[in-house]
């Protein structure tokens, strides 16, 4: 999800809950809160807490995952026991950042957050964005050792390390796509899905799986390539997560703003954005 903001940057309920219906009405499956295109690392601590609570008050029966990523333990713990009390279903949690521990830190740091509360855990793997990847043999051990590791969003883009994750796979540890343009590929690897960003503002992803879970893979592999690769694209032509509020704000005829450092995308990008989801409109 991203964090609809008002004009002035401050975190608007009301484009929250207009989000949130949209993308139930789509058939997305759950909605995460506070991840990277939600700009979690832009938000005080209690403005987390204050989201949190209302995606949860306003999730229109969806799953929940809560973003509680932190480079500080004690935060990380202390929201995981928020999500758990708000009837988080999961907490999603990236490595430790912008000081790289060893892979025995990274080990204990995640060892104490999953022995720390009963709630279920997806580790989140982002390399380009926390400088490391999380090493595979550590999630072999780690999803061994705890019962409520349950997954891994991957969106390093990285399909050798996507593959390997799903040697992981079970009926208790998930694997998830990331990146939306790599879905059909990443089911096909035996993957459960994907978290993307999308469906912010389309439902074309929602679309394609409905057609792998009928069979339909050539159909599925041409809506990715006509519409899914198409918008990525587009949205890569400007700053990100900008492109992704403004398709948001415009796909549903708001008045967004934007929380610094993020800025309004220049007008080319708003004009092509524009044209492509104009032109999916009923």
């Amino acid at each position: 999800m991203v964090t609809p903001f008002n004009r002035d940057g401050s975190i608007s309920a009301e484009m929250t809950e207009t989000l949130l219906s949209s993308m139930s009405s789509w058939g997305v499956d759950g909605a995460f809160p506070l991840g990277t295109t939600g700009v979690f690392p832009w938000l005080r601590m209690d403005e987390r807490r204050n989201f949190l609570e209302l995606v949860s008050s306003k999730s229109v029966k969806m799953k929940l995952y809560a973003g509680i990523s932190s480079p500080c333990l004690e935060d990380v713990i202390s929201l995981a026991d928020l999500s758990r009390d708000l009837g988080y279903n999961y907490a999603v949690i990236l490595p430790p950042y912008y000081i790289r521990p060893g892979e025995e830190g990274v080990r204990s740091f995640f060892s104490r957050i999953f022995e720390s509360t009963d709630i279920r855990f997806i580790v989140y793997n982002i390399p380009q964005y926390v400088g490391y990847q999380v090493p595979l043999k550590l999630l072999h051990s780690l999803a061994a050792e705890y019962s409520n590791f349950s997954g891994i969003k991957d969106s390093s883009g990285d399909m050798r390390y996507h593959e390997r994750l799903n040697q992981i796979r079970n009926d208790d540890f998930s694997v998830y796509q990331g990146q939306d343009d790599l879905f059909t590929q990443s089911v096909l690897l035996g993957s459960e899905g994907g978290v993307c960003g999308t469906t912010n503002f389309m439902p074309h992803v929602v679309e394609m799986a409905r057609l792998i879970g009928e069979g339909k893979m050539d159909s599925a592999a041409k809506l990715q390539a006509e519409k899914i690769n198409v918008m990525i694209d587009a949205l890569k032509n400007d700053d990100y997560p900008s492109t992704y509020y403004y398709s948001f704000y415009h796909s549903a005829g708001l008045k967004g703003g934007y929380r610094l450092p993020m800025l309004e995308p220049g007008k080319p990008s708003r004009d092509l954005l524009d044209r492509l989801i104009d032109g999916d409109r009923p």
